[in-house]
């Protein structure tokens, strides 16, 4: 047997159909599970099928680090005792920020502890608050973080 066969046939053990059907169908969205398999056979890190996002557990802080650093504006709507844990600025001086509508500065500031503070927040959080927009839930399966934002 090629190393490529032993790996295909490794990738079909964790691929097991009836039980990625029956998790699909149990979701509110109900992707298309062929299609699920598909990219998880693809190793896919990241993709949506019928509203449904999977994440790779490997890449979702990278991947949610991205999306808040493409974002300054939310960054600098995070409360001002979060932010302050994090930006050399005072809570205080942070609000009074946020009432100037001065989001974007603030995020601005926060990138450069972006680590850190994507790490606290889905510490506090979890991931489904930032990926998960209808209700904030989040599961886990084979590997990865799942959001039905039931479209």
């Amino acid at each position: 047997m090629t190393l490529e066969a032993m790996i295909n046939d490794a990738t079909e053990e964790v691929l097991n159909v009836p039980i990625i059907a029956e998790f699909c169908r149990g979701l509110h969205s109900e992707p298309d599970f062929s299609e699920v398999i598909d990219h998880m056979r693809d190793q896919d890190e990241d993709f949506e099928v019928d509203g449904v996002r999977f994440i790779h557990t490997d890449a979702i802080d990278r991947i949610q680090q991205e999306e808040l650093g493409n974002d300054t504006y939310i960054l600098g709507c995070f409360s001002a005792d979060f932010l302050s844990a994090h930006i050399p600025l005072s809570t205080e001086t942070i609000k009074q920020l946020q009432e100037k509508e001065q989001f974007d500065a603030i995020g601005e500031l926060a990138l450069l502890h972006l680590e850190a503070i994507q790490q606290e927040y889905c510490g506090l959080d979890g991931y489904g608050h930032h990926f998960n927009h209808y209700d904030s839930s989040e599961e886990e399966f084979n590997g990865y973080h799942v959001f039905d934002n039931r479209n």
